[in-house]
């Protein structure tokens, strides 16, 4: 066809079109089929408008050209259309511009590329596919032009045995692979940089698998805007890269040999050891990776900003992730360590990370590490050439929230057992003032304790819980015998957010025996209990690590007293008590390998008091009966033992302390009284802000 001419082809077949310059071409559904070893539609330095065509060529299916020594290139869009060509689906030259949209590019034999880019600039959108067998598509130069360019949007290039993209040839190319576009090569690539080539790719909103491979003197600088990528960065030697993640993005692979790695507010996560050249940290975070038992070094010969190292390391052995940097380190670093539930094999310093020089500051992120029994706080230290080390220092370690939460569970039982039996506490009380009142009762309580750092290991407890039971007396005899049952659920929490629940089922008789004449009584119980026992930890690097076991319990008390009628119906009620419990030890596993074993737990606890109150009759056969007590309390018991990890851990809860309380408790003519009962107590290393129990029962 002559220059500056116009021709359109609607629907029709025909075997190949060349148009020359200052031409127009407009193609609406026709079919070219080349198969004289010539291209499919040379367009040489004019326009092109192609809809719903296919092409097929032994050469070239599409060529969007320039002529020989001419800067006017050809501007072609091309929709909904099908190029296949022996050696390339489509061929862009300098100046020219190709607009791809919903179609497909193929280069079908061996050695065939999809797309040819030499010097030119393709846009590609609309789920456009580009695949062919030696590369997806190729850059190579077309003189006198060096920069070509590749926008996808949308669209995915393959290819079959080769890379998905090839840069050659000493070419200058830029690419964006945009809004879920994807990369896919045959032989790993998704991109490779040869023959002192320069490519530059931006990667935003799309997610890519792969390889770039970097070598002849060649250079790669990518970017990944809110991008996303798994696969290696392999740049020989004599090569450069640099490799930007910003807003976001993901990385997740080797950058070894690496010019430099800046990372805004992104993610690298690495999987083997590498060596960068400088390492710019804006709010970024570098992943020395999650696989078990396999522990990396990160060289870094500069290092500047602020971010975060995650690292992990297997303490039963001492191996661990390390980061080095050769030269200078500037800014604020935070250092998260994986915590482990396998103690340190032994008490030598953890080295995490060598600066050669400069003032970076590191610290740990949760302020501690968790390593099995014990947590430890970062140290540093300069060494013999000016350097500083920073490890994880020994001399730091304080008990762990594993170890704590272990301590509180076997510790709580005890608490948990005396927490339960004071309902039935204020129902023998009722008894001893009125002995008329056996029958069925059911009584609903909670409990607080906040215990302290003096025991061994400080928890808050909350108990909540209901007993219920069956009582009568034997004949006239001043005896009366019952049986009470309930179950109660205990939350504990720890600083720092850990927590365990306990589980409580309880049943047991009890038996008291009252002189009707001097008022002298004593009272006795005895209980039995099954726990259901389930932690959940907080650990240093905010991970989670859970475990359960169960046990079992018994408890008894005795009470001796005398119920003192005075004057004006008030009455007063001086009273022993001697309690004890014995809760079976136990062993059980968290999750993250911390073993604990509990050795069977004592405790022996006596109690001093005296109550008062006055009866006050109302209409109709109504009493009511306010009281108050106080009572001194001492527990001997001071040596309950706790293996972590082999570690022996003491909790002790002995010592004096005090209770002071008050109720009220309503009698009715119907036979049914009811109760409230509130107390507060405090020992030397515990506090009990409050016990509430409120009760109903009816008499027989």
């Amino acid at each position: 066809m002559q220059n500056n001419s116009v021709l359109n082809v609607n629907g029709a077949t025909t075997q190949s079109i060349t148009i020359q310059r200052g031409s127009t071409l407009t193609i609406n559904g026709g079919t070219i089929n080349s198969n004289a070893g010539g291209d499919g539609v040379t367009i040489n330095g004019s326009r092109g408008t192609i809809n719903q065509a296919t092409v097929t060529a032994d050469s070239i299916a599409l060529l969007v050209n320039r002529e020989p020594g001419s800067t006017q290139g050809s501007v072609v869009t091309a929709a909904n259309s099908h190029f296949s060509g022996a050696i390339s689906g489509a061929a862009v030259t300098s100046f020219s511009t190709l607009d791809l949209i919903n179609s497909t590019v193929t280069g079908t034999d061996a050695g065939s590329f999809g797309l040819i880019v030499a010097g030119g600039s393709v846009n590609a959108s609309g789920n456009t596919r580009i695949s062919g067998e030696a590369a997806g598509v190729r850059f190579e130069t077309d003189p006198p032009v060096g920069t070509a360019s590749l926008v996808l949007d949308g669209s995915s290039v393959v290819g079959r045995s080769g890379p998905a993209i090839q840069v050659d040839d000493g070419v200058d190319a830029s690419i964006e692979v945009l809004n879920g576009s994807t990369l896919a090569g045959g032989n790993g690539n998704l991109l490779e940089v040869l023959g002192a080539s320069t490519a530059a790719m931006r990667v935003a909103g799309s997610a890519l698998q792969g390889n770039v491979q970097v070598a002849d003197s060649s250079t790669a600088n990518l970017t990944f805007d809110r991008g996303q990528m798994t696969g290696d960065v392999v740049v020989e030697d004599g090569s450069t890269a640099n490799v930007t993640l910003q807003n976001g993005s993901q990385f997740t692979g080797r950058l070894d040999n690496a010019t430099g790695v800046t990372l805004k507010q992104s993610n690298w996560t690495m999987t083997g050891n590498d060596t960068v050249g400088t390492l710019t940290m804006d709010g970024g975070r570098v992943d020395f990776g999650d696989a078990s038992g396999e522990y990396r070094q990160l060289n870094v010969g500069t290092l500047d900003g602020n971010g975060t190292f995650a690292m992990k390391g297997d303490f039963s052995t001492g191996a661990g992730d390390f980061l080095n940097v050769t030269g200078a380190a500037n800014g604020q670093f935070g250092l998260e360590v994986a915590a482990s539930g396998t103690d340190a094999v032994t008490t030598q310093q953890l080295a995490l990370v060598h600066t050669a020089s400069g003032n970076a500051h590191f610290s740990l992120i949760g302020g501690r590490v968790d390593l099995g029994t014990w947590s430890y706080d970062l140290a540093s230290a300069t060494d013999g050439s000016g350097g500083t080390e920073w490890f994880l220092d020994p001399a730091t370690k304080t008990v762990s929230p594993g170890a704590q939460t272990a301590l509180a569970l076997f510790r709580t039982a005890s608490t948990i057992s005396y927490g339960e039996l004071k309902s039935l506490e204020n129902r023998m009380g009722d008894l001893q003032s009125d002995g008329k009142l056996h029958g069925v009762w059911v009584r609903p309580y909670g409990n607080k304790y906040n215990v302290g750092e003096g025991t061994g290991v400080a928890y808050q407890q909350r108990q909540q819980g209901v007993s219920l039971g069956v009582d009568t007396r034997l004949g006239d005899s001043p005896w009366s015998v019952g049986v009470l049952a309930g179950y109660s659920q205990s939350d504990i929490n720890l600083k720092g957010g850990s927590s365990a629940t306990v589980d409580s089922f309880y049943a047991g008789p009890y038996v008291g025996w009252q002189d009707p004449d001097n008022g002298y009584y004593v009272d006795g119980a005895l209980k039995f209990n099954h726990f259901r026992n389930d932690s959940k930890v907080r650990l240093s690097d905010g991970t989670r690590a859970k475990g359960d076991y169960s046990n079992s319990a018994v408890s008894a008390l005795v009470e001796v007293g005398r119920n003192i009628q005075l004057a004006d119906d008030w009455r007063v009620k001086p009273s022993a008590q001697l309690s004890a419990a014995v809760i079976e030890g136990a062993s059980y596993d968290l999750d993250n390998g911390m073993d604990a074993d509990g050795d069977r737990t004592r405790s022996l606890r006596a109690k001093l008091g005296v109550a008062a109150g006055r009866d006050f009759k109302m209409g109709g056969g109504t009493v009511v009966q306010p009281y108050g007590r106080v009572a001194m309390v001492h527990e001997f018991a001071n040596n309950d033992n706790v293996h972590v990890n082999g570690n022996e851990l003491n909790s002790d809860l002995s010592g004096s302390g005090f209770e002071v309380g008050g109720g009220v408790s309503v009698a009715l003519a119907s036979k049914v009284r009811v109760s409230a009962d509130l107390d507060y107590g405090k020992g030397e290393n515990y506090e009990q802000p409050w016990s509430v129990t409120l009760g109903v029962s009816y008499g027989f």
